[in-house]
């Protein structure tokens, strides 16, 4: 399993709990009516993602690591819009690979050594341009998680709208905007 040996990579040991994948889609379906598009972040094994292959509005999904790549056109077939890229060689703009003016499901892990300048710039930017995130993590406190904490600062709405007890690690559902 990709979670265990590429701890390093993943931010997690497993896979996140068909709950927590509920709940994301839940939040985030509050937000669908507000874009045109949607873009997921970090599928990893797809649990999350299988939530949002058939929305109202259309999801492209991104995934950087071969190995998880490999898993979700196994899991849900070649024609699932798959961009096997790094979150942070998307443009912010409005085209399908875009962060801009569009609805970001994000898995991508935030924390500890996954966080750096190029990270909140890609956020700001996202955010500045019209997007909302729903944004997962596993430290439950904004003031722990530096680039919310940041991001807030900053004057960005950042709110933990729900966390996922029965998720190991649980895991919170965050919704980031601007104000």
């Amino acid at each position: 399993m990709v979670y265990l040996t590429k701890l390093k990579h993943t931010g997690s040991v497993i896979s996140s709990s068909d709950k927590f994948g509920a709940k994301m889609f839940e939040v985030s379906q509050r937000y669908f009516s507000q874009y045109a598009r949607g873009i997921f972040i970090g599928t990893g094994s797809g649990v999350v993602a299988q939530y949002f292959m058939d929305t109202p509005i259309p999801f492209s999904f991104v995934e950087k690591h071969p190995a998880f790549v490999q898993q979700f056109h196994a899991r849900f077939g070649d024609d699932k819009p798959l961009l096997a890229k790094d979150f942070f060689t998307l443009p912010v703009d409005n085209s399908e690979e875009g962060l801009g003016q569009c609805l970001i499901v994000s898995c991508m892990p935030v924390t500890g050594p996954f966080y750096s300048e190029k990270l909140v710039e890609q956020f700001r930017d996202a955010l500045n341009s019209g997007s909302t995130i729903v944004q997962m993590s596993y430290t439950p406190f904004i003031k722990q998680i530096r680039l919310f904490d940041g991001l807030q600062r900053e004057g960005f709405s950042v709110q933990r709208v729900s966390t996922v007890f029965f998720n190991i690690p649980p895991a919170s559902v965050f919704v980031l905007r601007k104000v």
